[in-house]
């Protein structure tokens, strides 16, 4: 579909890329398409948070001045330029009053409560109402130099008097262009700053197209806001997709950090599990390995999500990242379990054990809490003797009765009594964490080794030696 067209299906809309995809390119051009009242915040913001009186005369003689010096890469008089927007917010806030009875006749709905909006978004200072617009001052009044005020909150007070304005600017089919509204916000400003986007643009009903390389920004919006998020790959693309903002969104993109463009992702590449107790897991594996592994591990939630959380990492992936790389691990749950192949981007791989709690009953398991499979039955047939009646005794019973085939029962609910037969002292998670840390053999052909529970796929994708 062509951007337009995109841009139509949510009212968020955020575009990724690498540098030099045509993000901005993207957006420029929906700014200059006629299709839409737009209003665009150039990339790089310049100046000082302070009036000048040029810029004010250049915006009421010429008037497309403000929006031809607003599609440079580098707007320099950005700052000055909001400033001299904030007159005209305060004109616009009072005709919207005087316009709508319910406004007109809430007596908490003023100029003053419009400011408090701006000045909850930042926790040090705030903007006061001055003769030629605006001052800044701490939260205990002492007045600050424009000078002083630090590149975040000018960048802050800037872009939520911009979002104001266009929020009460008169027009349809209205769409604000924001060209990476994260720089010099810090991810905890970057997440307020798009919560007071989204209350904005819902209530004036506009829609907001963002080009950014933060994760901060895409994962601060409401888990069920309309968003979706748009991969461009490449400068002048004309056919653009989407996919929407999800849980999955809300709980992957924490591990990217706050910047996914620093070396942290490709040094801690994301790990797809199935539960919490397989991310402590690959937890342990990681601190144990000694930086031979090194995962971030995420949790899907349920067998059924895997496919559709490996699907939005490979999609997700190559958007922001030169060499995107992801992985998945999924348990064997039945006996016989059938390949699944990689995705572009993600490895996929699964157990050869039934669930990661059975790498407890593997040889080198045995082993390392000083039993052969001969001395483990008989401690556990000695346990149940002296408990016939207890609740686990018989399902204890028939795991003894099959051991041979402990690789692919499910053992869960034993999982805790398994840990007591066996002597371990610490979590189940970090006895079987540190084993596959190991040094363990990967040439044993035997059928209960850690090599034959992890399998084949395992050692070769998520723990190569």
């Amino acid at each position: 579909m062509t951007i337009d067209e995109l841009v139509g299906k949510a009212r968020f809309t955020v575009l990724l890329g690498k540098n030099g995809a045509g993000k901005s390119t993207t957006l420029r051009a929906l700014d200059s398409s006629g299709n839409f009242k737009t209003k665009y915040i150039s990339p790089e913001r310049g100046g000082v948070l302070k009036y000048d009186p040029n810029v004010e005369m250049n915006i009421a003689r010429h008037a497309s001045w403000l929006e031809n010096d607003r599609r440079k890469n580098r707007t320099e008089q950005f700052r000055p330029q909001s400033v001299a927007q904030f007159r005209n917010l305060e004109m616009l806030v009072l005709r919207e009053i005087e316009k709508d009875p319910n406004k007109r006749g809430n007596t908490a709905y003023t100029f003053d409560s419009i400011l408090d909006q701006i000045n909850c978004l930042l926790p040090a200072v705030s903007m006061l109402r001055a003769d030629r617009g605006f001052s800044v001052a701490t939260k205990v009044n002492q007045p600050i130099p424009e000078e002083s005020i630090s590149s975040g909150e000018s960048e802050l007070f800037a872009l939520a008097i911009e979002v104001l304005v266009f929020a009460r600017e008169s027009g349809d089919n209205k769409v604000l262009l924001m060209d990476e509204p994260d720089v010099h916000l810090h991810p905890d400003l970057q997440q307020r700053f798009v919560a007071f986007v989204e209350q904005n643009a819902r209530e004036f009903n506009y829609r907001v197209v963002v080009a950014t390389h933060s994760t901060a920004i895409i994962g601060a919006f409401e888990q069920h806001a309309d968003v979706q998020i748009a991969p461009i790959a490449q400068r002048g693309q004309t056919n653009f997709s989407s996919f929407s903002y999800s849980e999955i969104c809300h709980s992957i993109l924490p591990i990217f950090g706050a910047h996914p463009l620093s070396a942290q992702f490709n040094r801690s590449p994301p790990l797809l599990v199935e539960g919490e107790d397989d991310k402590r897991v690959i937890d342990q594996v990681v601190r144990s390995s000694q930086g031979r592994y090194i995962y971030s591990p995420c949790v899907v939630g349920t067998v059924d999500d895997m496919n559709q959380w490996e699907r939005w990492l490979d999609t997700f992936l190559p958007s922001i990242y030169e060499h995107p790389k992801g992985f998945s691990l999924r348990d064997l749950d039945d006996a016989i379990a059938s390949a699944i192949d990689d995705l572009t981007h993600v490895k996929r791989a699964r157990l050869n054990c039934y669930a990661m709690e059975n790498i407890l009953l593997c040889d080198e398991s045995l082993i390392r809490c000083g039993f052969t499979v001969g001395t483990f039955i008989e401690t556990a047939r000695s346990w149940i003797e002296q408990r016939p009646n207890h609740k686990s005794s018989a399902e204890l019973t028939a795991l003894l009765e099959t051991f041979c085939e402990r690789r692919t029962r499910k053992i869960k609910d034993l999982r805790n009594m398994i840990v007591g037969l066996l002597g371990i002292v610490k979590p189940w998670e970090v006895h079987v964490g540190q084993l596959i840390a190991s040094d363990f053999d990967r040439d044993n052909p035997s059928e209960n080794s850690l090599r034959e529970y992890l399998g084949p796929d395992v050692i070769n994708k998520i723990f190569p030696s």
